[in-house]
């Protein structure tokens, strides 16, 4: 098959902290990451690159230093061959958190929801827009549950040294099943092809980093939407009855896909509202609620992703969200993520979120 699909990401997890600091950061492949990256483009469009660290407090505890520190070098040796680089935290101090999202513009940072964590959550959902910008908000995120391992930011960790790489192919799939081909099938077809694509260049690279595997999850870019591909599949518009089985039948499709390849990560249909915009389109005419949103999450929909709120909203309302959020991790048994962006605009207006382009702002009550 001709290559019509792109990889979203080639990233390069770290392996776990040991030794002193220096001698760590010498110790990553990078250049590694540099050859796989330049021989992967020859064949397909690799659209960014990364670098995941280990736990920052772990490796800052590991290697004497303070967290700042350990992030401060650790970024400055990834940005050399990376575009983004993920911070997993063990905990939250959300005014480091914010100097340290002002300092470094390439850099992602999560954490996971805990009851005693909820304070400094909130603060830094507020603090991290209004200081750093509200793109910045998109370079914070909260899981539920421990973060897999995933090429997917800001909710990932490095669970050893290797590679992964995730795919922009929604659109893809949309062709082939307007075609005629069964989903399965086209879902398939195209993460085979990537493996293939993705052994072929780390052989032609002589890397000595492995590859981890890929996660198969169905993201948007813009145009390349998943939600067009579910009304494809419905026949309907996105949240029209059917939708929850529809989702639930394509997250089965990617699971049981997942479970015979050497997959990682999350595995499932992603919305995230700011990346694409048929997501933007139907909540500008309020064919798609926050309440929506959450209600997928259930059905193993990755979580609640790029939504923009006003910063009006009241603690009260991040906090009932987050519970909300975790018992439906809990329910669900699987990790989920969340990145909501709080904006200086009302509900119903849009606005111009960077590389996200204008983006309309949703009402966390209805």
């Amino acid at each position: 098959m001709g290559v019509v699909f792109r990889f979203r990401a080639l990233c390069y997890h770290a392996p776990p902290p040991a030794g002193g600091l220096d001698e760590y950061l010498s110790r990553l492949r990078l250049d590694d990451l540099r050859r796989v990256a330049g021989e992967l483009s020859r064949r397909v469009e690799v659209w960014s690159v990364r670098v995941v660290a280990p736990v920052v407090e772990e490796a800052a505890g590991v290697f004497g230093v303070k967290p700042a520190r350990f992030v401060e070098e650790f970024y400055e040796e990834a940005v050399r061959v990376a575009g983004y680089v993920a911070f997993p935290l063990g905990g939250l101090d959300a005014a480091l958190l914010v100097d340290l999202m002002e300092s470094f513009e390439g850099a992602y940072f999560s954490v996971e929801y805990r009851e005693d964590r909820v304070g400094e959550i909130v603060r830094a959902l507020r603090e991290v827009p209004e200081r750093a910008g509200w793109v910045a908000g998109s370079r914070f995120a909260v899981s539920f549950g421990r973060p897999p391992v995933t090429p997917y930011f800001p909710v990932t960790r490095s669970g050893g040294e290797g590679l992964t790489a995730s795919l922009l192919y929604a659109s893809h799939v949309r062709g082939e099943v307007s075609r005629g081909a069964a989903l399965p099938e086209a879902l398939r077809g195209a993460a085979l092809e990537a493996y293939r694509l993705a052994y072929e260049a780390l052989d032609a690279s002589g890397s000595q980093v492995p590859l981890i595997g890929l996660d198969l999850s169905l993201s948007p870019w813009g145009e390349d939407s998943v939600a067009m591909l579910v009304e494809e599949l419905l026949g309907m518009p996105l949240m029209s009855p059917g939708t929850l089985s529809l989702v639930r039948a394509i997250n089965e499709a990617l699971s049981a896909l997942a479970g015979s390849l050497k997959a990682v990560g999350f595995n499932e249909v992603m919305l995230p509202v700011a990346e694409d915009e048929r997501l933007k389109e139907l909540v500008r005419l309020g064919q798609l609620r926050f309440r929506d949103l959450v209600s997928l999450t259930p059905l193993c929909v990755a979580g609640l992703d790029m939504v923009l709120i006003p910063s009006t909203v009241d603690d009260r309302v991040l906090r009932g969200v987050m519970r909300d959020l975790y018992s439906l991790h809990l329910l669900k048994g699987r990790t989920m993520g969340m990145r909501v962006i709080l904006v200086g605009a009302e509900p119903g207006e849009d606005v111009e979120l960077g590389e996200f382009g204008k983006t309309p702002v949703m009402d966390p009550l209805q």
